[in-house]
């Protein structure tokens, strides 16, 4: 096995051409698990949408109880004396597969319960960061994310078959898992893609496939309202059709492969790569075989041939006969790391929490202003494409300033952006007598909105570049897990709002402050390589 921890992987992205046709391409692919993230997690807007009901009537109704008074969850007698639950069971405006709400009779007592299938569903994303993204730094990218895309299809069509709501829920569970495992799996691949002066390009485009593939919910939503929630989460789901071919359009991370030595099918990559961009493969394996692997002894006829091959261009089939022919391997120490590795250090376990924290922000206020925007009186289709349309300049901030300001500053000017405009929307609230406040306090809430929305598109870019490859993705997943507990947390904002109106924006923007403050700790990243080993972390640290 040949020792490749001292390949230069930017110096290879970049002689492959860090812009060319083949990372396009493989981006393009991979920002399609990003369009099933934003349906599996978002769907339940819709698919659990309140149907207005009332108690049903017995099915033979007496004369005598025709003045009955049926409420939405009570049966108040003629005499108006007697009050008894909905016994006969629910009658609704719509058809009853209209939600899951009326399908499975969330209501009333059992209300609760439509809430708490979206908490499951993080659950379950809390899980699978945590797991997926270990099996990936072990087995690769690509393995687990194809994997876990086959899945997602497979368990989204099963959710849409689930006959009673016990059934829903260990599905919605499951979803959650293997969505974490396409996602985390290919957001990562995306950022080992390119060299370190590439990288805000994953976290735009991201942005804003993210934003694209929200405001896509709502058309495909209305235009399927008329049927069962059924087929509204199966035309869904089926944008996960894609995971069919995945395997053989898609290729192993490079980075990966080097980071593990995995030398013959970094090779293979790299060679496919160099011939999509229209690159001399020869110019590539010097920087791959260096003379640190690979001593050219002038002795060795085998090693003259190589040595002439490199230095006159012959055709790589040549080269790679001569490789496989008679280059003896020797046997070396891969440093394999685990999360327990990284609390070994002091410096890098704190930088772990604080990113844990940030993560853990974010997705409570992130979710938690989306959640509690989605239940505004109006149009449920209209306000969800909206709230998902001011994504866009966020993503476009982010592109002009994360290049030019660093990572570390854009995190701290986005997060302080949030909790301004979350702070003073809440003090304008505590105040809202008039509309000229209550507009006030939206414009302000839609700043903290743009702030929360560009701070999650800087952590997405700033945590891979900090911890080294091979716990890179568990560090991502293990992140992820925090913000997937701050999920669970943001669907009580609704429950909070209706009894202290100001409480989740003050919640919201105190820990958007305090995030904003933490991460002067941090190390910038940007224009640096990202770290291979735990010494390149520490060095990154002490710079």
């Amino acid at each position: 096995m040949k020792d490749m921890r001292h390949v230069d992987v930017d110096e290879i992205l970049d002689a492959l051409g860090s812009r060319g046709k083949y990372q396009i391409l493989m981006y393009f692919l991979t920002t399609l698990n990003t369009v099933t993230e934003a349906f599996f997690s978002l769907n339940i807007i819709f698919i659990g949408q309140a149907n207005p009901h009332k108690c049903a009537p017995p099915p033979d109704l007496p004369v005598n109880r025709s003045d009955d008074v049926f409420g939405k969850c009570s049966i108040l007698s003629q005499n108006q004396t007697t009050v008894s639950s909905c016994i006969y069971g629910y009658q609704y405006e719509y058809p009853t597969d209209f939600s899951i709400v009326s399908d499975f009779d969330l209501v009333c007592d059992q209300a609760a319960l439509a809430d708490l299938s979206q908490t499951m569903l993080n659950v379950g994303m809390a899980i699978g960061a945590s797991t997926l993204t270990l099996a990936s730094d072990k087995y690769g990218r690509k393995p687990v994310s194809v994997l876990s895309h086959l899945a997602c299809l497979a368990i989204g069509i099963c959710a849409s078959f689930a006959p009673n709501y016990t059934v829903f829920m260990v599905m919605r569970f499951l979803s959650g898992i293997v969505q974490q495992g396409s996602f985390l799996c290919a957001f990562t691949y995306a950022i080992e893609l390119f060299p370190k002066e590439k990288r805000k390009y994953c976290g735009f485009y991201g942005s804003l496939m993210w934003g694209f593939a929200c405001m896509l919910i709502a058309p495909i939503a209305f235009l399927t309202r008329m049927y069962s929630w059924r087929i509204v989460y199966r035309t869904l789901a089926s944008v996960s059709l894609y995971s069919l071919i995945q395997y053989w359009v898609t290729d192993e991370s490079i980075r990966w492969l080097v980071a593990n030595n995995r030398l013959e099918e970094t090779v293979t990559v790299v060679k496919k790569a160099a011939r999509m961009n229209g690159v001399n493969i020869n110019e590539i394996l010097k920087l791959i075989y260096q003379n640190e692997l690979l001593p050219v002894d002038t002795d060795k006829p085998t090693d003259k041939l190589l040595a002439a091959t490199l230095d006159t261009g012959e055709e790589e089939e040549k080269q790679m006969e001569v490789l496989d022919a008679g280059l003896e391997t020797q046997a070396v120490h891969i440093e394999k790391y685990t999360l327990l590795d990284i609390f070994k250090n002091r410096r890098a376990a704190i930088t772990l929490i604080l990113i844990w924290f940030a993560w853990f922000t974010n997705s409570l206020t992130y979710y938690g202003i989306f959640l509690i925007s989605s239940s505004l009186a109006g149009n449920v289709y209209l306000n969800f494409f909206l709230n998902a349309l001011v994504e866009v300049p966020s993503s476009f901030i982010y592109w002009f300033t994360i290049d030019r300001f660093g990572r570390k500053k854009m995190a701290i000017f986005f997060h302080g952006v949030a909790a301004f405009g979350l702070i003073v929307a809440t003090i304008l609230r505590m105040y809202d007598d008039n509309e000229a406040v209550s507009i006030s306090a939206t414009i302000f809430s839609l700043i903290g909105k743009l702030g929360i929305t560009g701070s999650f598109n800087v952590v997405f870019v700033y945590t891979p570049e900090i911890f080294p490859t091979n716990v890179r993705n568990i560090t991502i997943g293990t992140a992820s897990t925090a913000a997937r507990i701050g999920g669970m947390l943001a669907p009580f904002s609704n429950y909070l709002a209706a009894s202290v109106p100001w409480a989740p924006g003050a919640i919201f923007g105190s820990s958007c402050l305090i995030v904003s403050i933490t991460i002067l700790y941090l190390p910038e990243t940007m224009g640096k390589e990202v770290p291979q080993t735990m010494e390149d972390l520490n060095k990154l640290n002490d710079k």
